[in-house]
């Protein structure tokens, strides 16, 4: 005889639901006012499309939906797929079930446009497990964007939008800035979420550049060989691909000390440098 299926101990939900967010980073909004302040400070207008990034529950979606023509949403958990489909009262608003890591930017951008060519307003509060991933995953795309406003750990923030000789600046300083204009707008209190992560958050834009200052694939395995020592010279740092003589020669042609690392070199120095050195490995 079948057993009869046991109920769940309501202990035994609360467990799941624990899982489920951290499998999807899921730390939502729930302070009203810095959910308007950061709508607020997305420029958009009733003309303009917006797309979405990891939506949730909709704390911003909502707010958005009645100022755009159309906001595209990009939300991996079919619940609040689910549950965002139930709301299109909110405005015009239009629910992709998948993951962010792995969209096809550009089917979405040229599939989903409200008319041919139309450059989007990208928005999202970044779960922090993928911040990076999603954002690389962008990076390539952004000049086909109006731009980008993402929220995401304090710390990441902060490296996104350092400055060469600071603490922060880093690889993906470099990898962000040769394509964009990065802005530090606002830093995130956890009480501000629930459940409440254990650091700061903060909320960056990102303006494309007219023209990147390198496009090369290679040029990322690049800057990450540079970094990979901070405390070494760049000339050190890059024997495996370059002669050491060939790297300060081109250092100093571009007026930057022989000795430096990493951290002291901007992000269109970076580019510059690669592209006299070329993709080339050490004979």
């Amino acid at each position: 005889m079948k057993r009869p299926p046991q109920k769940k101990h309501k202990n035994e939900t609360r467990t799941d639901d624990r899982k489920t967010r951290w499998k999807f980073g899921q730390n939502f909004l729930i302070d009203e006012g810095v959910i308007r302040d950061i709508c607020d400070d997305v420029p958009s207008s009733p003309t303009d499309w917006i797309i979405e990034i990891g939506p949730g529950q909709g704390a911003l979606t909502r707010r958005l939906a009645p100022r755009c023509r159309k906001i595209t949403a990009i939300e991996i958990d079919p619940k609040w797929v689910e549950h965002l489909q139930a709301h299109t009262n909110w405005g015009p608003l239009e629910v992709i079930p998948a993951d962010a890591t792995r969209v096809d930017w550009n089917e979405i951008l040229e599939k989903h446009a409200p008319e041919p060519g139309m450059k989007p307003l990208i928005v999202g509060n970044l779960p922090y497990n993928r911040a990076a991933p999603i954002l690389f995953q962008l990076l390539p795309h952004l000049d086909r964007c109006l731009s980008v406003q993402i929220m995401l750990q304090y710390e990441v923030a902060k490296r996104i939008c350092a400055q060469p000789h600071s603490r922060d600046f880093s690889f993906f300083s470099v990898m962000v800035q040769n394509r964009a204009n990065a802005e530090l707008l606002r830093k995130v209190s956890p009480e501000a979420f629930r459940p409440k992560p254990k650091v700061w958050s903060a909320t960056v834009r990102l303006t494309p550049r007219n023209a990147p200052a390198c496009v090369d694939p290679l040029f990322s395995p690049f800057v990450d060989l540079a970094f990979s020592q901070k405390r070494k010279q760049l000339a050190n740092s890059l024997e495996s691909l370059y002669p050491k003589d060939k790297v300060v020669k081109a250092l100093e042609g571009r007026g930057i000390r022989p000795d430096s690392r990493a951290e002291d070199i901007s992000p269109d120095e970076f580019a510059a440098l690669f592209i006299e050195l070329g993709p080339m490995r050490k004979v």
